[in-house]
């Protein structure tokens, strides 16, 4: 039987309500509740989700009304609340239509039914990924759209400690459970430790005396002069220059190579500049070497080589990078540790990795015989580092590829999924375009401005109500989802990796250890 929760009073608009709550009901009526209030003119029935609730004294003059933010209902002695109504539309056809006509004040308000709910967030089995519950209806499921998260690009936004990457974790396992095939950069080591029956994880990471992984190879010959500069910041606008020329020649004539053939030519150069007479090329045809010794010292060309060596012996620019069809399988999540990684490897490692994968699937879609067959999805924990604003990152060697992806990749089949507890240091052009966002906790001011003008299916009443989420919980809103909803995420069905640590427990069983004090 449907529950009367109350009558609508006041002015009302197509975008939203008060009611009056009736005697008896008030335990029923809280902050993300959902209820239902029928059309003035066609008595299609409107939903509505409750966002705010206004508490009033009847025994205080109206003047001196006081209005209170309630997560959950709470009534003193001659107080009344007055619930606030955001509405969401009319069921045309398993999506919600903003109402054309007004709503009656005098109607009845009824607490939307289960069914209804499940109705409007139901998906397709094979497309559907259960993330959680409804908030305030733990006996109703809610799924995502996977093509659209994944097409689409997704971001996972909060705070430090709100249980981010136990959502993306929460994700991963829906992703492998529909066979796909995902990229992460894991930066904390949070999820080596996943494992899927019937699936495959690999590890990769960029240290050779890690314990869990392959080493990652990069090919050499797709490091570009930005890539070089990234990894030596210490490079001066000669050397700079020198490199520049020197890569645009070894292009010329080596569809790949490694850091030893550009060595070998810097070598050759110091001979020439340094004993003044012609030596044989051994590395390009013909002599294309000679202008360039004209217009360098011997300093320029040493110090260069000294740089070179320096990336050289971080040992993962090869002459083969690892393989396209080992980075990425269908039914294959491929991990890359970066928690040993600086921050500069990192992001070319990022970079590399991304434009491989990219342009392969362009390949593939121009020559199906070619590039990789494999749609796949990328997910970059501390997402702010390799997609930086603007003013945080004038040469971010990352963020141009992730733009690229963003804008182009659902035409090629790669998506991305950015996850970050600091919003605000993100780029604007690729957060607005992760058409789907999981948005848990968040009380900084300047992330939640940023969010606000970002994304746009987050509305004013979504961002108002970060800073009240529980740990745990998250708004979805997007296009993986019919219309924005505060979920519990459900619990993870594999290892859960970067947790926090209990000080106390520590500290205790410690001075246990070491007989109750001291050292």
């Amino acid at each position: 039987m449907v529950m009367e929760l109350g009558t609508v009073i006041g002015s009302t608009t197509l975008r939203g309500f008060r009611f009056v709550i009736k005697d008896g009901r008030e335990e029923h009526v809280k902050r993300d509740e959902f209820v239902v209030v029928q059309e003035s003119v066609t008595a299609n029935k409107i939903l509505g989700v409750v966002k705010d609730i206004v508490v009033s004294n009847e025994l205080l003059p109206e003047e001196f009304s006081r209005e209170l933010r309630m997560s959950d209902l709470l009534l003193k002695e001659g107080e009344y609340p007055v619930p606030i109504v955001k509405t969401l539309g009319i069921n045309e056809a398993g999506t919600l239509e903003l109402p054309r006509h007004g709503i009656q004040p005098g109607s009845p308000v009824w607490l939307a039914e289960d069914k209804d709910l499940k109705a409007l967030l139901e998906l397709p089995q094979r497309r559907a990924a259960k993330i959680g519950s409804l908030a305030t209806r733990k006996s109703i499921e809610v799924g995502v759209d996977l093509n659209e998260l994944v097409s689409r690009h997704c971001a996972v936004l909060a705070m430090t400690g709100a249980g981010k990457s136990y959502t993306v974790g929460v994700l991963l396992e829906e992703l492998m459970k529909k066979n796909g095939s995902v990229v992460v950069f894991d930066l904390h080591n949070e999820f080596t430790n996943m494992d899927f029956e019937g699936a495959e994880t690999k590890i990769y990471s960029t240290e050779r005396n890690q314990k869990t992984g392959d080493l990652l190879r990069i090919d050499a010959s797709s490091l570009s002069l930005y890539d070089f500069m990234s990894l030596l910041p210490d490079i001066t606008t000669t050397q700079q220059d020198l490199l520049d020329e020197l890569l645009n020649l070894t292009k010329r004539f080596y569809d790949q190579y490694d850091l030893s053939t550009l060595l070998k030519t810097l070598s050759i150069l110091y001979d020439v500049k340094k004993s003044g007479k012609k030596k044989e090329d051994t590395v390009f045809p013909g002599d294309h070497l000679k202008s360039m010794t004209r217009k360098v010292g011997l300093s320029t060309i040493g110090a260069l080589m000294r740089r070179i060596k320096r990336i050289q012996r971080i040992g993962i620019f090869t002459l083969e990078g690892t393989g396209l069809d080992e980075l990425v399988s269908p039914n294959q999540l491929t991990i890359v540790n970066l928690s040993e990684s600086d921050e500069h490897i990192s992001e070319i490692v990022v970079a590399a990795v991304s434009r491989k994968i990219f342009h392969a699937r362009k390949k593939h879609l121009k020559d199906r015989q070619s590039g990789l067959k494999t749609p796949t999805f990328l997910v970059l924990e501390e997402a702010h580092n390799f997609a930086p604003a603007s003013a945080d990152g004038m040469h971010s060697i990352s963020r141009s590829i992730l733009r690229k992806i963003a804008r182009e990749g659902r035409k090629f089949g790669v998506g991305v999924c950015l996850v970050s507890q600091r919003p605000n240091k993100l780029d604007s052009d690729i957060l607005s375009q992760c058409n789907t966002q999981f948005i848990m906790k968040i009380v900084n001011p300047a992330d939640q401005d940023h969010i606000r003008q970002s994304v746009e299916s987050v509305t004013e009443d979504v961002v108002r109500d970060l800073p009240a989420l529980a740990r745990g919980e998250a708004v979805v809103a997007g296009s993986a989802i019919r219309f924005p909803v505060t979920v519990k995420i459900r619990k993870r069905e594999t290892h859960v990796g970067g947790q926090d640590i209990d000080i106390i427990s520590a500290w205790n069983a410690l001075t246990k250890k070491n007989g109750g004090g001291g050292r």
